[in-house]
C-alpha cells in the first residue's frame, strides 16, 4: 500500500511585498496539489488488477498525476525558501559565479526568464552527472523538467503566485518581492 502525502507547514513569518492574504491563497492551492496527488494515487491503485481493460482511463490518471505531484513538490521548494535558515555557506554562490561570470549575471538571467510571457516555473537545477548548474523553464509542472536533476531553487511565475498583490502585468514587481524574501541559505542547503 502506498503512503499518502501530507501538506507541509512552512514557518514564513511576514514577507516584504507578499501579503498574508497572497501567501494564504497560494498555500491553499498547494494543499490542493497534495489532495489531488493522493486522490490520483488511490484511483491508480484501483486499476492494478484490471489495468489492461482500463488502459485509457489509467493513462489519463497517470498523466495527470505528474502535474499534481510536481505541483506539490515545486511548491514545497518554493515556500521553504522563505523560511529562516542559519549559516553562511556560499558554495553554490561561488559555483554560479564560476559558471555564469558573476552571481548577479545568474540572478539577472533568472529574473529575465521569470518575466517571460507564459506561466510556469523558473528553476535552478544541478546536473548530477557533470555538475552543471542549469537555469530552466518548466511550463505545466511536468513539462520542461529535466529528468533526474537536483532542484536547488524554484520561482513560481504562475499568476496565482502574485495576483492578489500585483496586477497580471506587474510580474516584475512580484519577482523583486520574491528576491527580497528569498533566504539564500535554504538554497545553499540544497546544494550541499
Amino acid at each position: 500500500m502506498l503512503k499518502s502525502y501530507e501538506a507541509k507547514t512552512f514557518a514564513l513569518g511576514a514577507l516584504d511585498g507578499l501579503s498574508e492574504t497572497q501567501i494564504s491563497e497560494h498555500l491553499k492551492l498547494y494543499q490542493g496539489y497534495v489532495k489531488n496527488s493522493n486522490a490520483l494515487l488511490q484511483k491508480i491503485e484501483q486499476h492494478k488488477q484490471n489495468a489492461e481493460a482500463m488502459a485509457i482511463e489509467l493513462s489519463e490518471l497517470v498523466r495527470r498525476f505528474g502535474f499534481e505531484f510536481n505541483g506539490m513538490r515545486l511548491h514545497e521548494y518554493y515556500f521553504s525558501q522563505f523560511e529562516k535558515a542559519e549559516g553562511s555557506n556560499d558554495a553554490l554562490k561561488m559555483a554560479l559565479e564560476s559558471q555564469y561570470g558573476s552571481f548577479d549575471a545568474w540572478k539577472n538571467q533568472i529574473s529575465a526568464m521569470a518575466v517571460m510571457r507564459g506561466i510556469g516555473w523558473v528553476l535552478l537545477v544541478q546536473d548530477e552527472t557533470n555538475g552543471n548548474l542549469l537555469s530552466v523553464w518548466v511550463s505545466d509542472h511536468e513539462l520542461g523538467q529535466l529528468g533526474g536533476q537536483k532542484i536547488l531553487f524554484a520561482l513560481d511565475v504562475w499568476e496565482h503566485a502574485y495576483t492578489v498583490d500585483y496586477k497580471p502585468t506587474e510580474r516584475a514587481k512580484y519577482v523583486e518581492a520574491f528576491w527580497k524574501n528569498l533566504n539564500w541559505q535554504k538554497v545553499e542547503e540544497r546544494y550541499r
